[in-house]
C-alpha cells in the first residue's frame, strides 16, 4: 500500500480536461484537500483509498477522474455506449442522490446527449430496467445486490464488460459484514468480465498482454485501520493507494438525560420525560435529525412530536427504508429545501446523502458504535467550515453508561477497528450459482476467482469443495438421488453448470444478504405509503388503527399483496414492528464501558466518601 500525497492545485487544474476545468472553476471556488490527494492518482487509473470528514468533497473527487477520462474519450471519438464507471451505494436513496447530483456537472459541460447515466437498484422501474437492457450507460449508479443482479444475467452482464472505475462509496458500512464479501466477489467477478469480453478494450488488453486492473476507488468518512480497508477494497496482489485527508472539522457531542439529576428506574425510562425534552430541542432549533435504532422507534417518536408539537406537525416527518421511495425522496427534498423542522429516522439517513444544513442531531439511545457516532453526528454542519453538534441521549441506566464512553472516545477519535468476515459460506454459495448461471465455469477458474478477494483469501481447497457437494444436492447429509430435487449445479469435467434454469429464476429474486421478512404493501388511495411485514397486517382486523410515516391509517381492505388503508387523524394508532437484526455493541466501546464500570466500582468499594466518585465522574 502507498500514501498519497496532495497535488498543487494549479497541476491539477492543468491535468483536467478544458471542459471540465471551465466548468469546476465556474461552480467551485477551489478544489478541497481530498480532491487535491485523490484525483491524480484516478487520473493516472491507479486504485485508491479516499478517507475524509463528511463534507469535503470526497464523492465529487472520485467522479472528477472519471469524467476527464470520459471526455478525452469523446474527444477522441472512442468512447462506446457501454458502462464505464460503476458507483456502488449502500443505500438506495444515496444512489437516487447521486444519481441527481450527477445531473449538475453533465449539464453543465453541455454534454447531457452524450453521457448517459442510469441508476439501478430494488426501486428503479420495470420500464427503466427493460430500457438500460436494450441501451447501455455510461456510468451506473446502484447497490451491491443490484450489481450482483446485473452479473448474473448475459444480456446486462455485456454492458459491463468495458468498465474501467469503480467507485465504492462509504467504504466502512460494507468492510465488516457479509454484504461486503458479496461485493469483493462481484468486483472480482466484473475483473473476469473485462477480460473475457468480446469487447475493443478486451482485445487490445490481450494485444499488449495488458492485465491492468479496473480502478477502485473506495470512500470513506470514518475508517481504521486504512491498510485493512485498502486491502479490502482491491483484493490480493493487487497495489492500492492512501489517501488520508486530516481536515479538523469541529464537533461538540453532548450526553443528556432526560431525567435530569434523578435515578432512573430499573428498567426503561420516563417517555413522557424524553419527548417533551424533543419537543423542547425542535422548537428552538431550525432543523433537527433524530435518530433512532430502529423503524418502530422512529415511528412512535414521530407520532408523538406531532401531537407535542401541533402547531409544527406539518414539519416533522420520519424516514426509514420501509417507506416508498417516493416518500422518502419528498422528505429528503424538504428538509435540503430548509422546509422541516425535524425529520426522525432509523439508519436511512445515516450515510452522505445531500439533506443540506442541519443544525443538531440527536440520537436517541447509542448507536452501538463510535464510527457509526461520528457518521450521524457528521450529519450537522454538513461543510468543513461548520460545527457538528451531536447529542446522545440516554434511554436507561445503562444506555447512559454507553453514552458516556460514546461521546469521550468520538472527542478522542478512538474509531472502532474495521474486521472483515472471513469466509461467509452462503455468500460462497451465491456466487457460484451466479456464475454458472451465465455460462459454464472450471472448478479450477471458480477457486482461483475466489480467493481473490480479500475476505476469501484463506479459503482452502477442500472448503471450497465441500459448498460445491452441497450445492450439487445437499453433500453428505442427503443421498445422491435427492440431487434432482435439492440440486443447484451440475459438476461434469471439472466445469460447474446450473442443473436446471429454474435456479436461475430462483436465485435472482432471492439474491442478497440482507434478511427479510414477507411485506405487504400499504396503499392509500392507490399511492404506495411504504411496506409493513405480513405477520404484522395479519394481526389486525379491518378498522383498525396503525402508523406509517408518521399518518395515521385505517385499514379498510386487505388484498393477496397490499393493504388499502384510509386517513384516521387525531385518533391512538398501533405502531408497526419490523424484525431486523439487533445491532450489536462494537467491541471497542464494549471494552470502554468495561473500564468505566470498573474503575467507578474500585472508586466505590475504597475508603474515599461517594461524592469523589462522583466528582471523578
Amino acid at each position: 500500500m502507498l500514501s498519497q500525497t496532495a497535488a498543487e492545485p494549479k497541476e491539477l487544474a492543468k491535468r483536467l480536461h478544458p471542459r471540465l476545468r471551465r466548468w469546476f472553476r465556474k461552480t467551485y471556488p477551489s478544489f478541497t484537500h481530498a480532491q487535491l490527494l485523490a484525483v491524480p492518482a484516478i487520473l493516472d487509473q491507479d486504485s485508491i483509498l479516499l478517507t475524509s470528514p463528511t463534507g469535503s468533497g470526497k464523492t465529487f473527487a472520485g467522479f472528477l477522474g472519471v469524467f476527464d477520462y470520459l471526455l478525452r474519450q469523446l474527444d477522441a471519438g472512442t468512447l462506446r455506449l457501454a458502462v464505464q464507471c460503476i458507483y456502488v451505494s449502500p443505500l438506495r436513496a444515496l444512489a437516487y442522490d447521486i444519481g441527481k447530483n450527477l445531473h449538475a456537472p453533465i449539464v453543465g459541460m453541455n454534454v447531457e446527449k452524450a453521457l448517459l447515466v442510469h441508476a439501478r437498484t430494488g426501486d428503479t422501474k420495470a420500464s427503466e430496467r427493460a430500457k438500460f437492457r436494450r441501451r447501455a450507460a455510461h456510468i451506473l449508479v446502484t447497490t451491491p445486490e443490484s450489481l450482483a443482479v446485473l452479473l448474473a444475467q448475459e444480456s446486462y452482464a455485456a454492458h459491463l464488460s468495458e468498465c474501467r472505475f469503480v467507485i465504492v462509496d462509504e467504504l466502512h458500512s460494507f468492510a465488516g459484514n457479509k454484504r461486503g464479501a458479496d461485493l469483493t466477489l462481484s468486483l472480482e467477478r466484473l475483473e473476469r468480465l473485462r477480460r473475457r469480453g468480446d469487447t475493443p478494450v478486451a482485445r487490445q488488453d490481450r494485444q499488449q498482454e495488458c492485465r491492468r486492473s479496473i480502478c477502485r476507488i473506495g470512500l470513506s468518512a470514518t475508517a481504521a485501520p486504512l491498510d485493512v480497508l485498502a486491502r479490502f477494497l482491491v483484493g490480493e496482489d493487487r497495489p492500492c493507494r492512501i489517501a488520508e485527508a486530516r481536515v479538523e472539522k469541529k464537533s461538540i457531542v453532548e450526553v443528556f438525560s432526560p431525567i435530569r439529576r434523578k435515578p432512573y428506574p430499573p428498567a426503561g425510562y420516563t417517555g413522557v420525560r424524553l419527548y417533551a425534552e424533543l419537543a423542547e430541542l425542535i422548537r428552538t432549533r431550525a432543523s433537527v435529525l433524530v435518530f433512532t435504532n430502529v423503524r418502530s422507534a422512529a415511528e412512535q417518536l414521530g407520532l408523538k412530536l406531532k401531537e407535542l408539537l401541533p402547531d409544527l406537525a406539518r414539519q416533522i416527518e420520519i424516514h426509514h427504508a420501509s417507506l416508498d421511495r417516493s416518500v422518502r425522496v419528498e422528505v429528503e427534498d424538504r428538509l435540503k429545501n430548509g422546509e422541516l423542522r425535524a425529520v426522525v429516522c432509523s439508519t436511512s439517513l445515516e450515510l452522505g446523502i445531500d439533506i443540506g444544513a442541519v443544525d443538531l442531531v440527536v440520537m436517541v439511545a447509542t448507536p452501538k458504535g463510535v464510527s457509526r457516532a461520528i457518521q450521524r453526528i457528521g450529519r450537522s454542519g454538513h461543510s468543513l467550515n461548520r460545527t457538528s453538534h451531536g447529542v446522545l441521549v440516554a434511554t436507561n441506566i445503562n444506555d447512559l453508561v454507553e453514552a458516556t464512553v460514546t461521546a469521550k472516545r468520538v472527542r478522542e477519535r478512538a474509531l472502532d477497528p474495521i474486521r472483515v468476515q472471513q469466509k461467509p459460506v452462503d455468500v460462497i454459495a451465491q456466487h457460484i450459482v451466479g456464475l454458472a448461471a451465465v455460462a459454464p465455469i472450471g472448478l479450477d477458474e471458480l477457486f482461483t476467482l475466489l480467493r481473490r478477494a480479500h475476505p476469501f483469501a484463506e479459503l482452502s481447497r477442500a472448503e471450497f469443495e465441500q459448498i460445491v457437494q452441497y450445492l450439487e444436492g445437499g453433500g453428505a447429509s442427503l443421498e445422491k438421488q435427492y440431487a434432482g430435487i435439492f440440486g443447484k449445479i451440475r459438476v461434469a469435467d471439472s466445469v460447474v453448470s446450473l442443473a436446471h434454469p429454474r435456479v436461475a429464476r430462483d436465485f435472482l429474486v432471492n439474491i442478497g444478504t440482507i434478511v427479510s421478512e414477507s411485506f405487504v404493501d400499504v396503499l392509500l388511495r392507490r399511492r404506495r405509503l411504504g411496506s409493513v411485514e405480513e405477520n404484522f397486517i395479519k394481526q389486525l382486523q379491518l378498522g383498525d388503527l396503525f402508523v406509517l410515516g408518521g399518518r395515521i391509517l385505517r385499514l379498510i381492505d386487505t388484498g393477496l399483496q397490499a393493504a388499502y388503508v384510509e386517513r384516521a387523524d387525531g385518533h391512538l394508532p398501533t405502531v408497526p414492528r419490523w424484525n431486523a437484526a439487533k445491532m450489536p455493541l462494537t467491541s471497542g466501546l464494549a471494552q470502554g464501558v468495561r473500564d468505566l464500570r470498573a474503575e467507578v466500582a474500585a472508586r466505590l468499594e475504597s475508603n474515599k466518601a461517594p461524592t469523589e466518585a462522583l466528582d471523578w465522574l
